[in-house]
């Protein structure tokens, strides 16, 4: 964090940041002295504060409590983005990462490789993106695939578990739903998706339910396997 090399100006990342408290960090901010401005892009959040007249005191004052209103999505207090400190922080940690994707069709690999020095991070990575892929590729149990479709909790795990086979990996990813614009043979509603992160010691899957076009879904729940993620790369010892 560069919080305090703020002076004048300041860019705050954060991730699927509510409305409300979009609002709230608006209302910190007296408009007349300090210029706010907040941009979103499928979920991935900009603030950008810059002083126009007031006091460095005063600044401060206000740069810190918008940081307060949003410390728990807060990921960076510079320009940057998700894959870029992802790359970072696991090459600092030597962590290696494996991806299993499904509806992102390879966006999770190809925004950390879109990275200088990603090779030291991403291992290798699965598109399973037909069933039979994801048995054959992944070792996802054919019961699993039967009992609650390839877009499950469950598969999911399964997605998450096949990678980890490889030992060389430290984390894993995985990414399984419904990008539209019809549903599936399992009536699978358009939008729902199931995105995990694991290690060895343990797991997460999380289901989300997003609205939007195809290219939306997909592009949101790429960010949110990033996020996911980078939480993990930062909590890893």
């Amino acid at each position: 964090m560069k919080l305090e090399e703020c002076k004048d100006y300041c860019v705050l990342k954060a991730f699927d940041v509510s409305e409300s408290d979009i609002e709230n960090c608006k209302s910190l901010v007296d408009t007349e002295d300090v210029f706010i401005d907040v941009s979103e892009k499928y979920k991935d959040v900009t603030i950008i504060l810059i002083n126009k007249n007031a006091s460095e005191i005063k600044f401060n004052e206000i740069l810190n409590n918008v940081v307060n209103c949003i410390k728990d999505e807060l990921y960076a207090d510079y320009e940057t983005s998700l894959e870029e400190q992802i790359v970072k922080k696991a090459t600092d940690k030597n962590i290696k990462v494996g991806t299993a994707e499904s509806i992102t069709g390879g966006m999770v690999a190809s925004s950390i490789v879109n990275i200088p020095g990603s090779s030291h991070v991403l291992y290798e990575g699965f598109v399973t993106y037909a069933t039979a892929a994801k048995v054959r590729r992944l070792h996802v149990k054919q019961n699993t695939l039967d009992n609650y479709g390839p877009i499950s909790m469950q598969t999911c795990e399964e997605m998450l578990q096949g990678v980890l086979a490889n030992k060389d990996i430290t984390l894993a990813v995985a990414t399984t739903g419904c990008a539209g614009p019809d549903s599936d043979e399992f009536d699978t509603p358009v939008g729902v998706a199931y995105i995990g992160v694991a290690s060895n010691t343990e797991h997460e899957v999380k289901k989300v339910e997003l609205d939007g076009n195809r290219d939306t879904i997909r592009k949101t729940v790429n960010n949110i396997a990033l996020f996911m993620l980078l939480k993990y790369i930062e909590k890893y010892d």
